[in-house]
């Protein structure tokens, strides 16, 4: 998808910017002089695998608190290149990023950017398809210089497929992708979390298939998951599939197979309407054995209570399916979070 508007084409492009950008971060900070000249434009793809693309705009504030995490249906990994300087907090830690920097954000945790002006290139994974090793609490927040060549090797790399976008097929995509992946993961030192070369490509398309094996058991309404069934499924062994998942994964199989049950039973809090379903009820339906235990687990993942989760509620004075301006075609892909491709 692409745009390039300005207020002076579209006077309430600024609002439009704001409302679809909801669901991933919070816009502040912007002067009057900047929203009477606002501008904003943008390249990305969407794909199994990621998002990625470059934008540009206005001197903004970006942020994701606390509340806007408990509405927020976007999560995952967010790797960034931004042209200007940045100053910000990720999760309570002082950000300070020079110019062309490599940053690492964890869009499940809180964090806030003052930027001197937006000119970013971006790649977006949701969490089910990012590397555990670029997603822990210590690496939130890294800003690796430009002066580290590794960090612009990154960019050359992000660059050159930001440019040729419009003509690399799917299966293109995805190597640069796991290529960038890969390579962000040896600039910040955890490559020993990533399957050896010669082991890559069969984990990969192993926890593919068991990604999708338990989206479609999930999104069915069905929650217990037999290891031993879907491995036979899958056409593989038991030991086989644990292996695709420990190379990677905190936890393995078990604690995927619970981080997504987690996730339904999160959007369907997100969805309640008044007097409707229970945090017992929606516990019970994906599987968790109490509320007690279903909170315990929940807090421990998301940071707050169950029944903190707020309903997102967009602003219904502007129609998104009317403008140029889609940001909330991003937020709802990576809210939904389906089966893809497993690094």
């Amino acid at each position: 998808m692409t745009w390039d508007v300005s207020a002076q084409d579209l006077p309430d492009a600024f609002e439009r910017y704001v409302l679809g950008m909801a669901d991933i971060y919070d816009v502040s900070g912007v002067s009057d002089e900047d929203r009477a000249n606002f501008f904003n434009t943008s390249i990305s793809v969407m794909s199994p695998f990621g998002a990625i693309g470059e934008g540009r705009s206005v001197r903004q504030t970006l942020s994701r608190d606390k509340a806007l995490l408990r509405r927020s249906g976007v999560d995952g990994l967010n790797l960034l290149i931004n042209a200007a300087a940045l100053v910000g907090d990720a999760d309570g830690r002082t950000v300070r990023a020079e110019p062309h920097a490599l940053q690492i954000r964890d869009m499940g945790r809180p964090a806030a950017s003052r930027l001197d002006s937006l000119d970013v290139l971006s790649l977006k994974i949701p969490r089910n398809l990012a590397p555990p090793a670029l997603l822990t609490r210590e690496m939130h927040g890294t800003a690796i210089s430009p002066s580290v060549a590794g960090a612009r090797l990154v960019r050359a790399h992000m660059r050159a497929i930001v440019n040729d976008l419009p003509h690399l097929s799917a299966d293109v995509l995805d190597a640069a992708i796991q290529a960038l992946l890969s390579l962000t993961g040896r600039v910040v030192g955890v490559e020993s979390a990533f399957a050896p070369e010669e082991q890559a490509s069969l984990q990969r398309t192993v926890r593919q298939s068991a990604v999708q094996y338990i989206e479609q058991w999930l999104s069915s309404g069905a929650i217990d998951i037999e290891i031993d069934t879907m491995a036979s499924a899958i056409g593989i062994s038991r030991a086989t599939l644990y292996r695709a998942f420990d190379a990677g994964s905190r936890g393995g199989v078990g604690r995927y197979i619970q981080d997504r049950r987690l996730h339904y039973a999160r959007e369907a809090l997100r969805l309640r309407t008044d007097g409707s379903r229970s945090i017992g009820e929606i516990a019970s339906s994906y599987g968790f054995s109490s509320s007690s235990h279903f909170s315990r687990i929940f807090r421990d993942r998301y940071g707050y209570s169950p029944s903190e989760v707020q309903p997102h509620k967009p602003d219904s004075r502007v129609t998104m399916s009317d403008g140029p301006i889609r940001h909330d075609l991003l937020s709802a892909w990576l809210s939904e979070l389906r089966s893809g491709p497993e690094t």
